[in-house]
């Protein structure tokens, strides 16, 4: 609630000020965007019930020996995917033009709320030419590569993360650009969660001492779009004596590539979506799955090599119906000192359609998901979903 009225504070304030600003005829407003969605959701095995919003590969039980868990078989209804987006564009007379400041917020609890339909920031930064200041989906990954896809998470296989940062972009052409930031070391995939580290990894804690540093080129003409992101990090962490009696200060270098396209088909009724990523230490920017720091057979930390891809064909049957359908999978590499039933690797699968029941503003979906998750010991345990979704659209500019 606390929450609720201070957003609605500063949109008082930020349309008291903008309104000021149009007495001076200098024409700023405000952009209102959101989604309200209702999933109905039939999960026909298990998983995690903190993660029933979304289909997560890493939260199936290989071994649901949790009574509180319950047996197969659920029915979930879920508004958390609903997202807002508030926009204010103030015009200048300097060279890079307007100032843009944006901030956008969901319903779906993490952290300390994970399992709760609670309000949860996303977004929030400033824009001013070159410059973007702020959280925003790190540069390290491409949004422009997640599929016309209902289900709330997403594949497995993609680097999919907001970061908080500091974003220099050069454009060469109106096709090519380049992009680079600093941004936080610290993982926020799970809010709260700092760094993933492997729990059995004893008396280990993350620092946070340098931002990892990131570059994105982009070219995109008539075919689509290509871009390719490298990432270099430092991975700090502190060794407590088992006594407690002192500390080591040791470092890691972390590092990944992620290469995305998104291809045109069908004279343009069709996008091919297409996504691998790779790296060691990286494991905090993908979308589910691994950890940046895992102990090897003395105890010691290591950045396991992890590899993950995601590829996904959406299509427009007719002008109001649409189809997607596409598969994900992530893998990692594990230590030697990682307890058998460690996360190894995960397969997410989605085939769906979307029908437009009022041009722009209402759309009903329904789709079939399917996930696998596999343990170092290969011991492994799937589950299956139906969803049905109802989506409002609405937009407006003040």
């Amino acid at each position: 609630m606390k929450k609720l009225i201070f957003i609605l504070a500063i949109l008082i304030v930020s349309s008291s000020f903008l309104n000021a600003q149009n007495k001076k005829n200098k024409k700023p407003y405000v952009d209102v965007w959101g989604i309200i969605q209702t999933d109905f959701i039939y999960d026909i095995k298990q998983m995690d019930p903190d993660w029933v919003g979304g289909f997560r590969p890493s939260k199936i039980p290989v071994y649901p020996d949790d009574p509180g868990w319950g047996t197969y078989g659920h029915t979930y209804f879920s508004v958390r995917p609903s997202t807002f987006k508030f926009e204010g564009v103030l015009p200048t007379n300097h060279k890079w033009g307007a100032v843009r400041l944006r901030f956008e917020f969901d319903l779906f609890g993490m952290g300390v709320h994970a399992g709760e339909t609670s309000l949860r920031f996303r977004i929030a930064y400033g824009d001013w030419g070159p410059l973007r200041i702020g959280k925003d989906w790190s540069t390290f990954i491409d949004l422009s590569a997640f599929p016309n896809n209902y289900e709330w998470w997403g594949p497995s296989g993609m680097a999919l993360v907001p970061s908080v940062m500091v974003r220099y972009t050069k454009d060469f052409t109106t096709k090519s650009k380049l992009e680079v930031s600093l941004e936080s070391p610290g993982s926020e995939i799970d809010a709260g969660t700092i760094r993933e580290i492997d729990p059995n990894l004893l008396n280990v804690n993350t620092k946070e001492i340098l931002p990892d540093l990131i570059a994105r080129y982009s070219l995109t003409d008539n075919f689509g779009s290509f871009k390719i992101a490298a990432m270099v990090r430092n991975l700090e962490y502190e060794v407590i004596s088992i006594g407690f009696e002192k500390a080591e200060n040791r470092s890691k270098f972390g590092w990944g590539i992620n290469l995305t396209s998104n291809i045109n088909t069908f004279q343009n009724k069709g996008v091919l979506h297409l996504q691998t990523v790779f790296g060691e230490g990286y494991a905090g920017y993908n979308n589910d799955g691994g950890v940046e720091l895992a102990p090897d057979e003395n105890n010691l930390a290591v950045t396991p090599f992890q590899f993950g891809f995601a590829a996904f064909y959406d299509h427009h049957i007719t002008n109001r119906l649409t189809g997607s359908i596409g598969f994900s999978e992530t893998n990692q590499k594990n230590s030697a000192g990682q307890l058998e039933e460690t996360f190894h690797k995960s397969y997410y699968s989605v085939t769906q359609l979307i029908y437009e029941v009022l041009k722009d503003k209402i759309f009903m979906g329904v789709n079939y998901q399917y996930g696998k998750k596999f343990n170092k010991d290969m011991a492994s345990a799937d589950d299956q979903r139906i969803l049905f979704t109802a989506q409002y659209q609405f937009s407006f500019k003040h």
